[in-house]
C-alpha cells in the first residue's frame, strides 16, 4: 500500500465518523461531514489517476515496441 491509499482509509473512516456523528449526535456542522467525504473522495481520484497515467505509459512503451518489431521484421524480409 501506498501513501495515498493509507490516507484514503484514514479520511474514510474519519468522514464516515464525522457523517454518523451529524446523523446521530447532532453535533459537527453537516458542511464539515460532507468537506471530509469530498476529501476522501479527492484522495481515491488521485490514486487512480496515478494509476492511469502508468497504465498509459506502460501502453505507450509496449505499442513503441510494437511498432520497433514491426519495422524489425519487415527489414528482415527484405
Amino acid at each position: 500500500m501506498n501513501t495515498k491509499e493509507i490516507l484514503f482509509w484514514i479520511f474514510l473512516f474519519i468522514s464516515m465518523g464525522l457523517l454518523i456523528w451529524t446523523v446521530f449526535g447532532n453535533s459537527p456542522t453537516e458542511f464539515i461531514a460532507l468537506a471530509g467525504l469530498i476529501f476522501t473522495m479527492m484522495l481515491k481520484m488521485w490514486s487512480i489517476s496515478d494509476r492511469l497515467i502508468k497504465l498509459e505509459t506502460r501502453f505507450n512503451n509496449l505499442a513503441r515496441d510494437f511498432k520497433e518489431h514491426i519495422k524489425e521484421s519487415k527489414n528482415g524480409r527484405d
